[in-house]
Order: structure tokens, then sequence, then C-alpha cells
């Protein structure tokens, strides 16, 4: 049934991914009309609804948030499989810098795969929370998060990250569980003082307002840090899901809330002008596919 429907599916994954149609209208070069029309075409074939719309905008059913994970992944793949049969050799050493929470929780996890595709490259992280510079020859490439001023390179925004709560499964050990996040009253938190003016969705006064929180809640200087005092034990944190995705799945962090909220600010991938080296275009695509697959 679905055979002639590969554009439909990949314009739904487009607007899943943006969660709006005017987004998605932006990054395909179509119209959101034409982007609603293709969206419900492949939900009549279906015969499921894919999003919930509302006033003030688009929010995925559990089957689209389902369906969405399953279409990147193949997507993905496909991709993947079409650049590794065309693309040329790509050697030599990469300097990717990033600051510290991704490049040690996101990046470093899937730097294997990475490798074992492009086992001629070298990748070398620089790692560090004030921005490296690319035009004194720092590092290659950049990962950075925000819209910050980038000396003259150029950029394109990778995903916007959702911020869920998150801790130990130490931590929660004999507690009843938690139901909404008044319940969070009784445990410590952890507040990550270095967070980016703008981003509210990571900062627990947007999420408890004027509620009373633990005595024992804790401030830390970063987002690195607020993870590894979560990983010890030491509270509950408020994470960006990418960076806590392997943790998730390894069972050293839970999700404490189902509850999870739209981060403003992107993830950017920063390279300097007219750059075109064969490394960096395959890390390039590399990185702006894996970025965007579940997990």
């Amino acid at each position: 049934m679905l055979r002639h429907s590969l554009s439909l599916i990949a314009t739904f994954e487009v607007a899943a991914r943006h969660q709006s149609f005017v987004r998605a209208a932006e990054e395909l070069n179509v119209t959101p009309a034409a982007i609603s029309q293709q969206v419900r075409l492949l939900e009549e074939r279906l015969g499921l609804e894919l999003f919930t719309r509302k006033a003030r905008g688009l929010l995925l059913t559990p089957a689209g948030r389902d369906y969405a994970q399953e279409v990147r992944a193949g997507l993905t793949t496909i991709q993947s499989a079409s650049q590794l049969l065309c693309a040329p050799r790509a050697t030599g050493i990469l300097r990717v810098a990033t600051f510290h929470s991704f490049g040690l929780f996101w990046l470093l996890p899937r730097l294997p795969e990475f490798r074992a595709r492009y086992p001629e490259m070298d990748i070398r992280l620089v790692l560090g929370n004030a921005p490296a510079s690319l035009s004194s020859g720092e590092a290659d490439l950049a990962i950075r998060f925000g819209t910050r001023p980038d000396d003259g390179c150029v950029s394109q925004d990778l995903i916007r990250d959702t911020a869920i709560a998150v801790a130990s499964p130490d931590l929660l050990a004999g507690r009843p569980p938690f139901r909404d996040r008044a319940s969070l009253q009784t445990i410590p938190l952890l507040h990550d003082d270095a967070v980016a003016e703008g981003e509210q969705a990571l900062r627990w006064s947007d999420w408890l307002g004027k509620k009373p929180v633990s005595e024992q809640s804790h401030t830390l200087p970063d987002g690195l840090s607020v993870l590894h005092a979560c990983l010890l034990g030491q509270g509950v944190a408020l994470a960006r899901a990418s960076l806590v995705s392997t943790l998730l799945r390894s069972g050293r962090l839970v999700r404490v809330l189902g509850e999870e909220r739209q981060l403003s600010l992107p993830y950017r991938l920063v390279s300097l002008p007219g750059d075109r080296r064969e490394r960096v275009k395959v890390f390039s695509q590399w990185v702006t596919h894996a970025i965007r697959m579940p997990g």
C-alpha cells in the first residue's frame, strides 16, 4: 500500500522532528499547506492520526511518536548506505571541538561506530566549555549549543533537543514513585549554574515555579558536573535527552517523570566557510544523521 509513499514518509519525518509544519516547510522549501496535505494523505493511507492539531501547534500522538522513531532510523540507514557506496575515502586527522557534556556523553559513545566506518580517519576531540577557534586552527569542526556568534564561520542547525528529569536508580531505591512535579519537593535537585540564557526548560524554577524544593538541593557549575552528580545518586537532574540516551539504555539513569520539554536553542555544526576537505564532509554527514536517530 505504501510502496509509492516514500516521499510522504520522508515529509512526515521532517514534520515530526520539528513538530511544526512551518519549520518543516522551511527545511523542504515548500509551503506549510503542502506539508499538511502530505501528512494528512499519509494518515489516511495508514488509517490513524500521527499528529494532534492544536491552536498553538502540533503534538505527536503516541502512534506518531513510535512511527517517527522507526521512520527516522530507516531513512538514516538508507542515506548512510548510499553515502558509503558513493563516498571517496576519507583520511587524516580531524579535530572536533565541543563542550564537555556533549563530547563525553553523546559523541564518545558513538565514535566506535564512526571509526569502524572510516578506519583511516583519526578523530581528535577538543573539549571545553569555551568555544575553540576554527580560524586559528584549534579545531576543524565544532558542535555548539545556542546562538552565540561564530566569528565568520558557517553553521547549520542539527536538532532542537528536549529536557527530561533523570536520576540514578540508587537514589530512587525504596522511594514511592514520583507521580507529578510536586512530589519532587522531597528529594534533592541538581541545578546547572551554566544554563544558557533563554533555555528555561533546563531550569528547575521553570518546572516547579514557586513550589519549595528540598534543602538538600545542590547547584553545580555546568552540565557535566550535574550529570556526574546525578550518576553518583546525589539528586535528580534536568538533562538534554540526547546526552543521557545511552545512560538510560544501560540502566545507569532512569527517567523520573514522563514529561519532557522542548528546548529553544539548537545544537549547531560549525565549520570554516568553503572547507571542502573530504574528512570534514564525511564527519558532517555522519553527525547530522546520527544525532537525529532515536537513542
